[in-house]
C-alpha cells in the first residue's frame, strides 16, 4: 500500500485540477461574503442556495486580485446602480486554482453585470406580484396628503396630487431653500 504525505496529495490535487480545468468558467452563484483587504485584493464567499427555501447547496472562497477588482468594482457598480456586496447574485468568469497549503478556491477575472440586473428586474416582479397578491400595493395611494408639505408645495406654485407627491418631493430636495424650510 502505497502512502503520501498532505503535501503530496494537495500537489497531485493541485496537478491534476490544473491539467483538467485550465479554462475559465462563467459561474452564476451569490455573494454572501465581501471583504476588501488593505493591499487591495477581494476575497469573497460564493454560495448557491436551493431555488425554494435556504438551504445551501454549494460553496466556495473566491479572490478577485487588486489589479482586477479595482476595475470590476467601479464598472460593476456603475452598470448595475447596486454596491458589490453580499447578498447580491452574479455571473463571474472565474478560474479554479488549488494551493497545497490553502485548498480550492476561485479566481475572478470578470463580471457580467447584466445577469445582476436581470435578477434585480425579477426580485422586484416577485415582489410587486407579492403586493398585489396581498392586495397592499396601492394602499399609499388611497392615503390623504400630508397638510404640511401640501403648504409647501403650494406655496412654491406646484400642482399636488397623491400620485406625484414622491417626484415632487425628490424634485423639492435638489432646491437648497428646501432643504432649510
Amino acid at each position: 500500500m502505497e502512502t503520501l504525505s498532505l503535501y503530496e496529495l494537495n500537489r497531485l490535487i493541485r496537478i491534476t485540477l490544473r491539467e483538467g480545468m485550465p479554462d475559465t468558467y462563467w459561474v452564476q452563484t451569490e455573494l454572501s461574503e465581501v471583504r476588501e483587504a488593505y493591499n487591495g485584493h477581494c476575497y469573497i464567499e460564493l454560495v448557491q442556495k436551493a431555488e425554494r427555501g435556504n438551504t445551501l447547496l454549494a460553496k466556495a472562497r473566491g479572490t478577485i486580485w487588486a489589479n482586477i477588482y479595482k476595475m470590476l468594482k467601479p464598472y460593476f457598480e456603475n452598470e448595475t446602480g447596486q454596491a458589490f456586496t453580499a447578498g447580491i447574485k452574479v455571473l463571474l468568469q472565474v478560474s479554479v486554482e488549488f494551493h497545497e497549503q490553502y485548498g480550492m478556491s476561485l479566481t475572478v477575472h470578470d463580471i457580467d453585470p447584466t445577469y445582476t440586473l436581470g435578477d434585480m428586474a425579477r426580485r422586484r416582479r416577485e415582489i410587486l406580484m407579492q403586493l398585489e397578491d396581498e392586495g397592499v400595493l396601492t394602499l399609499n395611494k388611497e392615503l390623504p396628503m400630508p397638510v404640511l408639505p401640501q403648504r409647501l408645495l403650494e406655496r412654491r406654485g406646484m400642482e399636488t396630487s397623491a400620485t406625484s407627491y414622491r417626484a415632487t418631493l425628490m424634485d423639492l430636495s435638489s432646491i437648497p431653500s428646501f432643504s432649510r424650510l
